[in-house]
């Protein structure tokens, strides 16, 4: 394994455990966000939202599952204002259907009267802040206990095709399509050599420490029309051709314990957690400012700026391999107004890079065409996609994505150039649906790559 590749390794986890407190909150805890043209039908974008990072298929019989005290939202801004003008929310019931045992399945959890444990959704679309409508109501599918719970067929972690239980609970509104549930975990690093002291020489090779792990996603699939500035096809104005996305999660901002072991949550709801781009509160901001970015709003991410303009993981890369990673780059971006560091980071997390995927005409402080309000573009940091194009990670991101090697291309200056850096570790073992919600099914808790037998 080359030190390059080390560093590589160094460098990027995604979301998973990124900050000190949501580390402590893991239904809350945002572990990827993806955005992309669904591969079925261009005419719509696929929205998927993870939690429960490092999820163990075997962690009966308390499995994880979504919190019905988390408000779950995806956020999108047409505009370039940095505020939301479409935001869908999750929120979650869960319901003890077998109260008299501490198990989690009697019997084959095809039959719902056989899980104790069941969750439901709702969808809600809010517009500009106000509701709209519920989109749709659906029921959250079980967990994958194992190969004597989930008959054949009805999960297949080892295939691209969904088994009964995926497709049995995707709901349909209006051309538009929903999933909430257990999922293959589809990020790929090798995290424990990384946290071993940086144990990344050893003779053993590059491995995805999170195969055979799961998530729980929240997918939805949305005409285009749905998310554009004026509600029709991107096509029809360049204005529309861009959007920026990102997802968070909240809880009340207080929790109301009783001495007979239940709670009731108060107040207004907190964000908690927030994730656009898979790396800003990883590497670029530092653990003093990782719960603050948590907890801001894209209108506020002016305060992240000196992390962003003065890398912290370029000048160690310097150190350790003697590479150029430069500490200034100067994308033309106005220095009186404080960029004065690393102008290719603020393109690809604060601004999106011109004729990629950022909004045409955008200049920073300038106002936006056709507003008659006065709204003017903002620095923010979101996942931007244009959708005419879609070409992957950073201009949206698919499912399979090899965002490590993207973004330590990122960190050294050669994004812009195309120059990509492996660190050695790919998608094998994994497998993604090629059809909605496109993760994988979720692992068997006792036949599993890296935890069960290796399959």
């Amino acid at each position: 394994m080359t030190t390059l590749a080390m560093l590589a390794s160094v460098a990027f986890a995604s979301s998973h455990r990124e900050a000190p407190a949501i580390s402590l909150d893991p239904a809350a805890d945002l572990t990827d966000f993806y955005m992309f043209k669904s591969p079925e039908d261009p005419s719509k974008v696929v929205l998927i939202m993870n939690v429960n990072p490092l999820e163990d298929p075997g962690g009966g019989p308390n499995f994880h599952r979504f919190d019905d005290n988390v408000l779950y939202e995806i956020n999108i801004d047409n505009e370039g204002d940095a505020l939301p003008d479409i935001t869908y929310q999750f929120h979650f019931k869960t319901t003890f259907a077998l109260p008299d045992t501490f198990l989690y399945n009697v019997g084959a959890v095809t039959t719902s009267a056989n899980v104790n444990i069941q969750q439901t959704y709702s969808v809600t679309m809010v517009k500009d802040g106000v509701v709209s409508t519920i989109l749709t109501n659906g029921v959250v599918p079980p967990s994958n206990p194992g190969v004597l719970s989930v008959p054949a067929g009805a999960y297949n972690p080892e295939t691209s095709s969904p088994g009964s239980l995926t497709t049995g609970a995707i709901a349909s509104q209006s051309g538009r399509r929903f999933f909430a549930g257990p999922r293959q975990e589809g990020f790929y690093v090798d995290l424990e050599h990384t946290f071993d002291l940086l144990n990344l020489a050893s003779a053993e090779a590059p491995k995805n420490s999170l195969l055979g792990k799961n998530v729980h996603a929240m997918a939805i699939e949305v005409p285009i029309t749905d998310l554009t500035l004026d509600g029709a096809l991107a096509s029809t104005s360049a204005q529309n051709n861009v959007i920026a996305a990102w997802a968070t999660t909240s809880r009340r901002a207080a929790t109301l314990r009783r001495s007979d072991g239940t709670s009731a949550a108060r107040g207004n709801w907190v964000q908690i957690s927030r994730l656009g781009n898979p790396l800003v509160n990883e590497v670029v901001l530092p653990i003093s400012m990782k719960d603050t970015f948590n907890s801001a709003q894209p209108i506020n991410d002016g305060q992240f700026l000196q992390p962003v303009q003065h890398l912290l993981l370029a000048p160690l890369m310097n150190a350790i391999l003697g590479t150029n990673c430069p500490d200034v780059f100067d994308a033309g971006l106005d220095d009186a107004a404080g960029f004065d560091g690393r102008d290719d980071i603020v393109l690809a997390f604060l601004t999106g890079f011109p004729g990629i995927n950022q909004w045409p005409g955008f200049a920073l402080g300038g106002d936006i065409p056709g507003e008659q309000s006065g709204k003017v573009y903002a620095p923010f940091e979101a996942l931007r996609m244009d959708l005419l194009t879609d070409t992957g990670w950073p201009n949206g991101r698919n499912v399979a994505d090899d965002v490590v090697d993207t973004a330590l291309s990122a960190e050294c200056g050669l994004l812009i150039d195309g120059t990509v850096i492996p660190d050695g570790v790919d998608a094998t073992g994994l497998h993604y649906l090629d059809s909605f919600p496109f993760l994988g099914d979720p692992w068997f808790g006792d036949d599993h790559p890296n935890g069960g037998h290796d399959l």
